[in-house]
């Protein structure tokens, strides 16, 4: 059970890095499609922090609990 725990946060914070990459990915190559957001760099800011957010989770589960 502890294995399959471990698993599946890993692997949540694995898709949401993917997530937030592709945002970044977006909003690089096609910054005029997400009208909404006039400060792209605050915009992509925000995104590269959840990547180290869910990147710190990993490390932490990889250090502290495998």
């Amino acid at each position: 059970m502890k294995d399959r725990l471990i698993q599946a946060l890993v692997e949540n914070a694995r898709g949401n890095i993917a997530k937030h990459k592709l945002n970044v990915e977006v909003f690089l190559n096609n910054p005029s499609g997400v009208a909404e957001h006039s400060d792209y760099v605050e915009t992509i800011q925000k995104e590269l922090d959840m990547i180290s957010h869910y990147e710190d989770q990993i490390e932490v589960i990889e250090k502290h609990f495998l």
